[in-house]
Parts: C-alpha cells; structure tokens; sequence
C-alpha cells in the first residue's frame, strides 16, 4: 500500500519514507528497524535533520503479518512495540496527524454475508488481528498530543488505490 499511496500524496505533499531498507521509491526513504528504540529515534533523527520537525501526517503501514495464522514474537515487536517506538519518537515533533492502519479484522467475526462496521465489538479471532488490536490501544495510550485516527482497512488493492485517489 505505500508506493501507490506516495504517489498519490506525492501530488500535494512532500512524501518521505521509514523503512526496512532504502530502495528507489522516487522518495526520501530513511532505513528504520520497528524492532529497535535505537533505529527509529536514528531514523526520525535524521528525517528532523533535512526536513524540520514539522509533519503534516505520519501514516503508519509498517505491520508483520504471516499467511499460517499462527503466533509470532514479530507481532508484538514490530505491531504493537513498534507502533509505540514510533509514537513516542515523534513526540518531539509537530505531528499534524498520526494515522493508524489497522484491519477490519480486530472486530467480532460475522457470519457469512453480514455486515461488519465499527459499532461491532472488538474481538479479534487469531494472532494478526489481536497484534493490530493491541496496536490500536498503544495509538490510543501513547499518542500524547499527536491527533490520531485509526483506519480499519477492510481488503484494499494496489489498483483500487491508485483509481481511487482523486474524487
């Protein structure tokens, strides 16, 4: 999701990147290990040094998922430690906005065909939801004066995306 929305916001904003590692993204990309105090202050540390410490919105995607369901360290460390890392990192700094992507996921399971909104219980069924839902009560304790919005996103593409970026 972070290369189509980049190019999206890239038409307004200057878009920068944190990262696993740098790659020719076309934007600034500052290497960040969610797994490490160290690495993200570094990398915000930089960010501050070429760009000032104003943001207009950090849009938090960074998130460890696996395909087997199962449980994995890496869902506390990079979802919800590193959702806090992050957070309490750009306290220094004048966030406008922090944006939170979470999944439809951490909601109560439906049965087949009913609709899911944010009035349903959160009851997360296995090991990623419950990581996300987790994060969502970090954003929600740590944020300090940062605004914050959490977006539950429900199955999005890469092309429904890029289509839908402009009204």
């Amino acid at each position: 999701l972070g290369r189509p929305l980049a190019d999206a916001l890239g038409r307004h904003y200057r878009v920068v990147g944190l990262d696993r590692a740098k790659d020719d993204a076309g934007f600034p990309i500052f290497e960040a290990d969610f797994t490490s105090d160290a690495s993200v202050e570094l990398a915000l540390t930089r960010f501050h040094e070429q760009f000032g410490r104003h943001i207009a919105s950090v849009i938090h995607l960074v998130a460890y998922f696996d395909f087997t369901g199962d449980e994995n360290p890496l869902y506390t460390t990079v979802n919800v430690d590193g959702t806090r890392r992050l957070l309490r990192s750009l306290q220094s700094f004048e966030v406008e906005q922090f944006v939170y992507a979470s999944t439809m996921l951490v909601h109560a399971p439906g049965r087949p065909g009913e609709h899911i909104d944010e009035n349903r219980a959160i009851a997360p069924a296995w090991a990623y939801p419950k990581s996300k839902a987790a994060a969502e009560a970090v954003v929600e304790a740590e944020h300090g004066r940062i605004p914050y919005v959490i977006l539950r996103l429900a199955g999005v593409s890469h092309t429904d995306l890029l289509e839908r970026h402009d009204p």
